[in-house]
């Protein structure tokens, strides 16, 4: 399978573009199979246009190498550093025209050891690699599903906990709990809960904010499986609530559902925030709602494809997506409903399954 992802990239860069240089997080992952983060001991995954490969480790990091990996290993300790490493890579590789990096994702001082190579130019790889993770592998669609599992399980044995007097940051150290006993290895982003007035705040992290009666909950949180992510938003309410609030999240449900049953190949990442955006906009809330329809998912909580105004990327089978309207009205509450979506042959997939009628508690 890596090979396979390997051959895909190599024919994919530019002709002069000698190797690629991969740093820690979802594309090394992608292309190796090798999972770390970044950090302040340099790492990079090597992938030259003859599909070669070669790591630079920290002897620390060494026992994550699998040898189904293959690839040639040059490893350091945190006592001598990695410049002999390097120097050892560069006469391995010799002299090079381009070498291709992630100009989005690479730390300065992971440049700067790459400068200690022998080349001419920098050419950004990000495109290329963007395109090929966008279209999901059986493989992945699976790990996807299992996320999805984990959150929508987790969701279930959260809501009973919530109650008048408890904090958002319980209800998130409870979500985040459950997801864990379920076999999510972290979360992809801070956990949001956030409550009455706080609600309208699409980033409303979660606070010592006592959760009231009568209020909208905002609840958007997500797991990771085999490094593969779910996404998820539901937006409950904790007793009655007042007819604006109920008026909105109508609307949002509206907009989320009318925006996923218009999924199909061929449409564009514009044409299906229009049709949410215009749902909400005729219902004369359009300038509550203030961010993107929904982004790409897999081994990143946010990918390609965004569906967003002026984003005329076309839509094809195998694309993994979320799709969550939105309307923040400051100082009253927000809703937002958040699904994770699968492009098929012809229509789409729900991988979500959790009920979107409003939950009273």
């Amino acid at each position: 399978m890596f090979q396979t992802r390997r051959e895909k990239l190599v024919s994919r860069m530019q002709q002069d573009v000698d190797l690629a240089i991969l740093v820690p997080g979802p594309n090394m992952h992608y292309f190796t199979g090798l999972h770390l983060k970044q950090s302040e001991r340099l790492t990079f995954a090597v992938i030259t246009a003859h599909n070669d490969l070669y790591f630079l480790l920290p002897q620390v990091e060494l026992n994550k190498i699998d040898p189904s990996y293959g690839g040639v290993i040059f490893s350091y300790s945190d006592e001598e550093g990695p410049k002999q490493a390097i120097q050892q890579l560069k006469k391995e590789l010799g002299p090079l025209q381009t070498i291709g990096v992630e100009f989005d994702t690479m730390h300065v001082h992971e440049q700067k050891s790459i400068e200690m190579l022998t080349y001419e130019n920098l050419y950004d790889i990000g495109e290329n690699i963007r395109e090929l993770r966008m279209k999901k592998e059986l493989q992945e669609i699976a790990f996807m599903r299992q996320a999805v599992q984990i959150v929508e399980e987790s969701l279930a044995a959260t809501l009973p906990t919530i109650q008048a007097g408890v904090t958002e940051m319980e209800v998130a150290a409870q979500l985040e709990y459950e997801m864990r006993r379920r076999g999510s290895e972290g979360t992809p982003f801070g956990t949001i809960v956030a409550s009455g007035y706080r609600g309208a705040l699409p980033h409303g992290r979660a606070s010592t904010k006592k959760i009231e009666a009568g209020e909208f909950i905002v609840i958007d949180f997500g797991a990771i499986y085999k490094g593969y992510v779910a996404d998820m938003t539901r937006t409950v309410a904790l007793g009655d609530v007042s007819p604006t609030l109920q008026n909105i999240y109508s609307l949002v449900k509206q907009a989320n559902e009318a925006a996923i049953d218009a999924i199909k190949p061929g449409m564009t990442a514009q044409d299906l925030d229009g049709i949410a955006r215009g749902i909400i906009r005729n219902g004369g809330y359009g300038d509550y709602f203030t961010h993107r329809l929904g982004h790409g998912i897999g081994l990143s909580a946010h990918e390609e494809p965004y569906l967003m105004q002026r984003n005329l990327i076309v839509l094809e089978e195998g694309m993994a997506f979320t799709v969550e309207p939105g309307i923040y009205l400051p100082n009253v509450g927000g809703v937002r409903i958040e699904d994770n979506l699968l492009v098929t042959d012809n229509s789409y997939e729900n991988l979500m399954t959790f009920s979107k009628e409003l939950i009273i508690l």
